[in-house]
Order: structure tokens, then C-alpha cells, then sequence
């Protein structure tokens, strides 16, 4: 009798060991779909301020962005930010700029709204499929997975492919895209007026050249740095900004649970060792 009960009971624990066993692999699939990167400030240099729900912030490194935020640089100033832990998708808005980002997060139709200044970007994670766009007040330019630059000068716009193909339209009347559209290759810009289909192209010069060359190797150089002496960038690196960006993350709705989504990515490996010691004690119970 003893010896069924002791069964008995033991077969329950390895039962509802399963069924943790089964919720664990569960949650750790579910995070693992469902995490995604917010777009996060990596540098910034000079004056910069976000405008979020009616307030001015002061952006800090590490500083988790939100959609619509509105991002304003002054003179000599300029500010990263990115969409991924790898700076894989990166964006640089440059002096005296003013840019919506519409989208903080990479999806199927992502887009940044600049009215003023210049922006460059360098996108590599795209997933197929995936279009990511600079609005502008004079034309649309989109990219499925390259490098490229947008720039305002007064009523004209110049956006330049320093990698792979890009897309440019222009807008009509109504302020809506033309169903038309410029596919710009590698090394080539185009210049548009309002209201003006793309169609003036030229090389881009050795000067543009070098200077987004340059900035590629900042970001290389970044990225291969650890992301907690990013965050103490030489810039903004104090204690002080590792608080600001803590309490930004704390107040940002839904960041706190992305982190904690992101630490429980090592949930598949607490599964595996649930499942040997399960089946150690199943051999024992059968035994």
C-alpha cells in the first residue's frame, strides 16, 4: 500500500512537472515572437530636444524612444538612434533637422516625416518584404534593405543611394505619392522640387562619399563596443545618465516588460535543464 501511495504521489509530481515543463517552452516561444527591439538613442552630440505628449525632453544615451516622438537638433548638432541591440538598423538626424519618428519599432511599413535638415540610414536587418520609408514634404524615398540619404535644401530635396537600390517618388498636387516611381542605383542621387517628379540624377560626389564612409565607421566601431560603455558614451557618460535612462525605461509604457521579456530569452535554456531533471526522476519512479 505504502509503496502505491509513494507511486502514486510521485506520478502526480512528474505530471505537473510536465506541465510546467510544457508552460515554460510556451512562454519562451511566446517572448520570443513577440519581443521586439524599441528604437533607442545611441549618441548624441550638441543641442537636441524630443517633443513627446506636450513635453520637451532632453534625450540621454540608451533612451527608449515612442512613435510620433519629434525630434528637433540645433547648430552642430546631431543625434543616433537605433532599432536594434546590434545597430544593424541605425539612423543619424543631423544639424538643424526636424523628423517625426512615425514608427519605434521595425515593421512591415516603417517611416520617419522630415521636414527640415538632413537624415542618413543604414538598414540591414529588413525582413523580406519589409518597406522602411523618409517622408518628406517634397518626395517619398523608401528602401528595402540598404543605406541612403535624405536631404531638405530650401524647396528642393537630394536623396542619394550609397548602397544597394532604392526607391524614390514624388508627390502631386494633393500631397499624395505618385503611383511612378525612380529606382536609384549605388552612387547616385537625385534632386526634386515640389510637386516634381524624380528625374535630374547625378553621381554623387567623392566629398559625400567620404563623409558616409566616415559615419559607417563610427557605427562599426560602436557596435563592436559592449552596450554598457555605448550607454556611458563619452558625451553623456555618468552615473547620471545611466539614472535618466533607467527612469525613461520605467516610465516608458511597455519597455519594462520588453526588458523583462528580453531576460527571460534564456527561458529555453531553463527548459532543457527542467526537462533532464524530469527525466531523471522519471527513470527513478518506473524504476
Amino acid at each position: 500500500m505504502y509503496r502505491d501511495n509513494w507511486y502514486s504521489n510521485n506520478h502526480l509530481y512528474v505530471l505537473a512537472g510536465l506541465v510546467v515543463l510544457a508552460a515554460v517552452f510556451l512562454a519562451s516561444n511566446y517572448f520570443c515572437n513577440e519581443t521586439q527591439d524599441r528604437a533607442s538613442v545611441v549618441r548624441v552630440s550638441g543641442p537636441v530636444t524630443i517633443e513627446r505628449a506636450g513635453s520637451t525632453l532632453t534625450p540621454a544615451n540608451g533612451m527608449v524612444l515612442n512613435p510620433f516622438d519629434k525630434i528637433t537638433t540645433g547648430k552642430g548638432a546631431s543625434i543616433e538612434v537605433t532599432y536594434d541591440d546590434g545597430l544593424k538598423d541605425i539612423v543619424n538626424i543631423q544639424a538643424n533637422s526636424h523628423a517625426v519618428l512615425e514608427s519605434d519599432v521595425i515593421q512591415k511599413k516603417s517611416s520617419i516625416f522630415l521636414d527640415k535638415g538632413s537624415i542618413l540610414l543604414k538598414l540591414e536587418k529588413l525582413e523580406k518584404g519589409s518597406n522602411f520609408m523618409v517622408r518628406t514634404p517634397l518626395a517619398v524615398a523608401g528602401v528595402r534593405g540598404t543605406s541612403f540619404g535624405v536631404e531638405l535644401k530650401g524647396k528642393e530635396a537630394v536623396i542619394s543611394d550609397y548602397e544597394s537600390h532604392i526607391y524614390v517618388k514624388g508627390l502631386d498636387h494633393n500631397f499624395v505619392e505618385n503611383d511612378d516611381e525612380l529606382l536609384l542605383s549605388e552612387g547616385w542621387k537625385v534632386k526634386l522640387k515640389q510637386f516634381e517628379r524624380p528625374s535630374r540624377v547625378e553621381r554623387i560626389t567623392d566629398r559625400e562619399r567620404t563623409a558616409w564612409l566616415a559615419w559607417i565607421n563610427e557605427v562599426a566601431r560602436l557596435s563592436a563596443r559592449p552596450a554598457n560603455s555605448v550607454a556611458l558614451d563619452a558625451s553623456s557618460g555618468s552615473a547620471a545618465t545611466v539614472q535618466s535612462w533607467g527612469l525613461e525605461v520605467l516610465n516608458t509604457p511597455g519597455s519594462l516588460t520588453a526588458m523583462v521579456m528580453k531576460m527571460l530569452s534564456s527561458a529555453s535554456v531553463l527548459a532543457f535543464l527542467l526537462y533532464i531533471a524530469l527525466m531523471v526522476n522519471l527513470r527513478k519512479v518506473f524504476a
